[in-house]
């Protein structure tokens, strides 16, 4: 069951963000799914292996959908907001969608609690809120950065 569920919504999200239109370069965008997926891997290893907060069902399609989910669809979330927003003028919309999109990852991480592809011990939502909080202000300012890098690059 939760694999067809985050298969579909992987699936969905991918073909999505395949025929939108973006406004980031293809190596601005590469470069937050990398970095969303590199920083979330390793918050993940240290939640589930080194504090034993998290664990994985046993079930083989359990282990798929947290993949789809943590490989797939937060990344292509997060790079799919800070895309998003840099077309936007105004800061409440762009703090209202950014705010929107980490809710709705917490949401989709309630729904890999509720469907009992991960158990939760001492973690709840609100962690999994500052998580992506995190990863989302840290991808957001290291594209800032790199932006502004590429800039004085070319100033030269």
């Amino acid at each position: 069951m939760s694999l067809a569920i985050f298969s579909t919504i992987s699936l969905i999200a991918a073909i999505y963000f395949a025929v939108k239109p973006k406004s980031l370069t293809a190596l601005e965008l590469a470069m937050i799914i990398i970095l969303v997926i590199y920083l979330d891997s390793n918050i993940m290893d240290i939640v589930m292996l080194n504090l034993d907060r998290i664990s994985l069902s046993d079930k083989q399609t359990d282990h798929f959908s947290f993949y789809f989910t943590f490989v797939l669809l937060y990344p292509l979330m997060i790079t799919w907001n800070l895309d998003h927003i840099h077309t936007i003028r105004l800061k409440s919309l762009k703090v209202f969608f950014s705010l929107l999109t980490i809710f709705t990852i917490t949401g989709f991480e309630s729904l890999t609690k509720y469907l009992k592809v991960v158990k939760y011990v001492d973690w709840n939502w609100r962690l999994d809120f500052a998580q992506w909080l995190t990863i989302w202000l840290v991808s957001f300012l290291i594209h800032k950065l790199f932006r502004k890098l590429v800039l004085k690059e070319l100033k030269h």
